[in-house]
C-alpha cells in the first residue's frame, strides 16, 4: 500500500468563491480591520457576512496569560501533591494565592472580550 503524501485533506472544504468590488479607500478600511482582529482579509469578510461580527485572535498578552495558566497548572499539582504527603491545612495558603491569580487572569481572558 503505497504512503499518502502532501497536505491532509481540510475538514471543512470550502467550494464557493464570491468576489466584489470595492474603492481603494474602502480596501483600506477593510485591511485595517482586519489587521486590529488579527486576521487574514478573507477570513476577516468571511465571520462579518456569516457572523455579523468578527472574532478576534488572542493578543500577544492574552497568550502571555494562558501560558502562566498552563505553568501555574504544574505548581498546583505540585501542591495537591504536598497536601497529600504533609497535610491540607499547611497547603491552603498557597492554594488560595493561586486562587485569586487564576481568577483575575481568567476575568481578564474573558471579559475584556
Amino acid at each position: 500500500m503505497a504512503k499518502i503524501r502532501g497536505r491532509p485533506k481540510k475538514a471543512r472544504i470550502q467550494e464557493k468563491m464570491i468576489g466584489f468590488f470595492v474603492t481603494k479607500l474602502q480596501y483600506f478600511v477593510i485591511q485595517q480591520k482586519a489587521a486590529k482582529a488579527g486576521v487574514n482579509i478573507s477570513d476577516y469578510m468571511r465571520q462579518v457576512a456569516v457572523n455579523g461580527y468578527v472574532k478576534a485572535k488572542w493578543t500577544e498578552e492574552e497568550r502571555q496569560m494562558v501560558k502562566q495558566l498552563i505553568g501555574m497548572s504544574g505548581e498546583i499539582q505540585r501542591l495537591v501533591e504536598l497536601a497529600r504527603k504533609e497535610g491540607a491545612v499547611r497547603t491552603v495558603l498557597h492554594f488560595s494565592q493561586y486562587g485569586e491569580i487564576m481568577d483575575k487572569l481568567i476575568n481578564t481572558l474573558c471579559h475584556d472580550r
